[in-house]
């Protein structure tokens, strides 16, 4: 069972990597859609909604016609419009937070827009062009580093949102303490790990799984308290409902970078390596 649960996997990693990305994207784009709209879709605010179907088509062309070259340039050209996406929108909330010159620090990080929200549709680009472009340890490594900068970014998004509360109750530094531990797992069985240091790196994982389900439920409680009714605005910007399942999300991510590749592609890994070796 296990034998042939693992033979699947190495065969259709890329795949299950892709599709992954695909679903990524479709989830961001309905809580920017449900974000935005509060503001009448102001100004820029309509690019990631219009990016991320954009985005999960390609990612679907690209499955579907992997033989392709031209679909093959115009998955990577929308996945590199998909970090510069990113990147603006994280310049957007920044300048949209600082109102006046003299802003404080507080409104233009903590009070105003999240500043680290955007920033996801650079996250889910990257990982979709490496899955897609290296193979092998190349791969495992590069999809580790960028779980740990995922990771790395949900504990800022964790440490803005709940600095508003001024981490009060306590259990608000939860998901700080353990998506650190996420980041410096990730960064340290990027290269190689044996079956020891692989199985706290899966416990981390599990752990911050279980953090984002916890967070999930406490979001929603705090977002009920007190009303006699769902206010969608409370969702969105009071307890953010996705946002603790970032942390579910990015374990997922963590566990599927370390599936096993083929041995084709370690070969083919391996050979590419030593050419650079060589080479140098």
């Amino acid at each position: 069972m296990i034998d042939r649960l693992n033979k699947s996997t190495t065969t259709y990693k890329t795949s299950l990597l892709l599709g992954t990305m695909g679903f990524n994207f479709l989830l961001t784009g309905v809580d920017v859609l449900m974000a935005h709209s509060q503001n009448n879709f102001f100004r820029w605010e309509l690019i990631p909604l219009v990016f991320s179907p954009l985005a999960v088509l390609a990612i679907l062309a690209r499955l579907i016609f992997r033989s392709n070259t031209v679909v093959k340039r115009v998955f990577q050209t929308v996945m590199w419009v998909g970090v510069l996406v990113g990147v603006a929108g994280t310049f957007f909330h920044l300048t949209g937070n600082a109102t006046s010159s003299s802003e404080s620090f507080y409104r233009l990080l903590i009070e105003g827009s999240p500043v680290a929200a955007p920033i996801a549709f650079a996250g889910i680009s990257s990982y979709a062009l490496v899955s897609e472009h290296y193979r092998g340890t190349a791969r495992r490594s590069k999809l580790l580093i960028l779980v740990g900068l995922g990771f790395l970014g949900a504990v800022v998004a964790a440490f803005l949102d709940h600095a508003r509360l001024g981490f009060i109750p306590s259990y608000t530094l939860i998901p700080i303490v353990s998506g650190t531990l996420a980041v410096m797992s990730c960064f340290y069985i990027k290269n190689q790990a044996d079956c020891m240091e692989t199985n706290i790196y899966l416990s981390i994982l599990l752990l911050n799984l279980l953090v984002g389900i916890l967070g999930f439920g406490f979001h929603v409680l705090g977002d009920l308290a007190g009303t006699q009714s769902i206010i969608w605005a409370r969702f969105l910007y009071r307890n953010p409902l996705l946002g603790p399942l970032l942390f579910c999300n990015l374990s997922l991510l963590g566990g599927l970078s370390i599936l096993p590749e083929s041995a084709v592609m370690l070969e083919e890994s391996r050979r590419k390596e030593s050419m650079v070796v060589s080479s140098t």
